[in-house]
C-alpha cells in the first residue's frame, strides 16, 4: 500500500523531467506564464483589495523584465497591465456605488496623488484621470 502523504505528489522521475523541461524552456515563455497566472488571479478578484496585490505583482514583473523580452511580449504585458488597472478602478467604483453602506466619496475627500500628473496644472478641476490607481499606492 502507498504512503497517503505521497498521494498526488509527483514521482522523483516526474520531478526530474519537469526540471529538465524548465531548464530547456525559453525564459520569455516562463515570464509569459507567470504574467498569465498573476493576471488571471487578479482578473478573478477584480474589485477586491486583494486584486491590487496581484496587479502590483504584474506591474513588478513588467518592470523587472524591461527590455530583456521581445517588444511584442513587453507590449502585450504593458497593455494587459493597463487593462487590469483600469478594470480594478472601475470595479471598485461599481462596488462603492452599489454598496448600501458605502459613503459617497468626492474627489476632494480622496487621497491626493503622490505627484500630480504632468498634464495637471494648479487651478484645474479634478478630473477622472487624476483619480486613477497607481500600483503601490492604495
Amino acid at each position: 500500500m502507498s504512503d497517503p502523504s505521497q498521494q498526488g505528489q509527483p514521482s522523483q522521475e516526474e520531478m526530474q523531467a519537469y526540471i529538465e523541461q524548465l531548464r530547456a524552456a525559453d525564459p520569455s515563455e516562463i515570464v509569459a506564464q507567470a504574467f498569465t497566472m498573476l493576471g488571471t488571479g487578479a482578473e478573478l478578484k477584480l474589485g477586491r483589495p486583494d486584486a491590487r496585490v496581484l496587479i502590483d505583482a504584474v506591474a513588478a514583473l513588467v518592470d523587472a523584465v524591461g527590455d530583456r523580452v521581445s517588444d511584442e511580449l513587453r507590449s502585450g504585458m504593458q497593455s494587459g497591465l493597463a487593462q487590469l488597472q483600469q478594470a480594478q478602478v472601475q470595479a471598485e467604483q461599481q462596488a462603492r456605488a452599489t454598496s448600501p453602506d458605502a459613503e459617497p466619496r468626492t474627489p476632494a475627500a480622496e487621497e491626493p496623488p503622490a505627484s500630480p500628473p504632468p498634464s495637471t496644472s494648479p487651478g484645474q478641476g479634478s478630473k477622472a484621470s487624476d483619480r486613477l490607481w497607481v500600483p503601490g499606492r492604495d
